[in-house]
């Protein structure tokens, strides 16, 4: 059993009596009415996890046998976007439903950066009033919990806030200090790991979070739960257990890396022995999640939702050459809108017959909705997401909007796609791109000059959704000079 006393976990601090009896009242109705219990969920959340990462969505490097699995058994959305390129705003969206230009949580939190162009003003924190899938599934009567990053806020806006009764292992950072017991880093405190202080010196994050995980599902039959499991995984720092690593050292390791706009590089080829081995922890975690779900019975009881909050880290500028994934065929990666930057994997296994396959594009301002549907409870929140299983949409327009600078070295920008048809605009020059997508999903040729009426209509589009949302726009710097400094 695990220990949940004070001081091994957080509970939340709206919990009433009051809040105790009517989430019984609830399960007793919905028992009695429906005679059957409702469905359990398992959200399992990877960070930086490229949308080619794993086996079923087209790695040779990569061993994920447990993930693909988890795909032949449920249902694969080949063409699915985060809301960002980043984590903050895409972890907004899965929480809330809504897109991070509306909720403007447009940055990673505590990104900041300025250059040609001030970045645009951005929240720091999920503000309170908004709706999660916290709340609503703890208002439904379902025993809540979040284990791992957070990153939507520090004290005040934490998950125990939003909903989560059980919280464990968040920090107020967006990576661990380091990926083995006691998960800390002297020089940036911030991303100590608590509530894991005992651990033994050779104990791996990945593995920890996971038993953290097991013990919430096996704690409490008498109760549907809802759990996040949101690894630190795959983001840096790049470490690995060394057996692991062994695993996938090869003599053909070639590092190389092609040049990309702004002074960017892209990596080609997946290689990276300790990368590999840390995709390999999280598969494990993901075996072990369906392990015990089969032990316990609960396996036809619970709804499995796997996906990542950005592309992989594959891009950064050409003088920090340690990118560890590359989203080829795609182009470019984490912090670009590019497709490499923004398709992610997403498998969802749920309780019903489900197409095996979804090639229709979606976002993950969708999970919220998707999710509640297939729990059979009503979301009361107002949302820009939708439920990818029962609302087709054939010619869905998708936005994108990352007024900000990133280590990648993309600039800011925003994109909308509809249908076949992509339009990424830099928002320092002015300058637009046109891409089609069913022919060119690698975005290698711009047809935006043979293209000028279209280009113009997405555009269009672009704008006025930016508009609908109140999108923060960047500012000219007026302290920037492209001049070198001889002083």
């Amino acid at each position: 059993m695990p220990d949940w006393s004070p001081g091994n976990y957080t509970r939340n601090p709206r919990n009433t009596t009051g809040y105790v009896l009517k989430r019984l009242c609830f399960l007793l109705l919905f028992v009695t009415a429906c005679d059957v219990p409702p469905p359990n969920v398992v959200v399992i959340l990877i960070d930086d996890l490229g949308w080619r990462d794993t086996g079923v969505y087209g790695s040779t490097f990569y061993q994920t046998p447990n993930i693909d699995r988890l795909a032949a058994e449920g249902t694969r959305f080949t063409q699915f976007y985060a809301s960002s390129p980043v984590c903050s705003p895409t972890r907004a969206s899965i929480m809330t439903g809504k897109h991070p230009a509306r909720l403007q949580i447009t940055n990673w939190i505590g990104g900041m950066a300025n250059d040609q162009l001030l970045q645009a003003e951005y929240r720091h924190a999920l503000p309170l009033e908004e709706i999660t899938m916290g709340e609503i599934f703890q208002e439904a009567g379902y025993n809540t919990a979040f284990i791992g990053k957070w990153h939507l806020g520090t004290e005040g806006f934490r998950p125990e806030y939003q909903g989560f009764e059980t919280v464990l292992a968040s920090n107020d950072a967006g990576q661990p200090g380091s990926y083995f017991a006691p998960y800390t880093n002297v020089n940036f405190a911030a991303s100590n790991v608590p509530n894991l202080e005992t651990d033994p010196d050779s104990t791996y994050l990945t593995d920890r979070l996971t038993d953290l995980a097991i013990d919430v599902i096996t704690s409490d039959r008498e109760h549907p739960f809802f759990l996040v499991l949101s690894h630190y995984g795959v983001h840096t720092p790049i470490q690995a257990k060394p057996q692991d690593i062994q695993r996938f050292h090869t003599s053909d390791m070639r590092t190389d890396f092609k040049p990309e706009l702004f002074g960017g590089a892209t990596r080609t080829t997946q290689d990276h022995a300790t990368y590999a081995a840390m995709i390999a922890s999280i598969d494990e975690s993901v075996g072990r999640i369906l392990q015990v779900l089969e032990e316990t019975g609960l396996q036809q009881h619970t709804i499995i939702v796997f996906t990542s909050d950005n592309g992989g880290l594959s891009t950064l500028s050409r003088d920090r050459r340690w990118a560890p994934t590359s989203n080829l065929p795609l182009r470019a990666g984490k912090g670009w809108l590019y497709e490499g930057g923004l398709r992610i994997p997403l498998i969802i296994r749920g309780l019903h017959d489900t197409p095996p396959t979804v090639d229709q594009p979606g976002t993950t301002d969708d999970l919220l909705p998707t999710i509640a549907a297939l729990a059979g409870i009503e979301n009361p929140a107002v949302v820009d997401g939708i439920d990818l299983f029962t609302e087709p949409v054939h010619e869905r327009i998708l936005y994108w909007h990352f007024p900000h600078y990133h280590g990648s070295a993309n600039r800011p920008s925003g994109a909308v796609r509809s249908g076949r048809y992509k339009v990424i605009e830099w928002f320092e020059n002015d300058a637009t791109e046109l891409y089609d997508l069913e022919s060119d999903p690698g975005e290698t040729a711009d047809i935006s000059q043979f293209e000028p009426g279209l280009t113009q209509d997405l555009l269009h589009r672009l704008e006025t959704w930016q508009s609908a949302v109140d999108a923060q726009m960047p500012r000219p710097n007026p302290d920037y000079s492209d001049q070198p400094d001889d002083s």
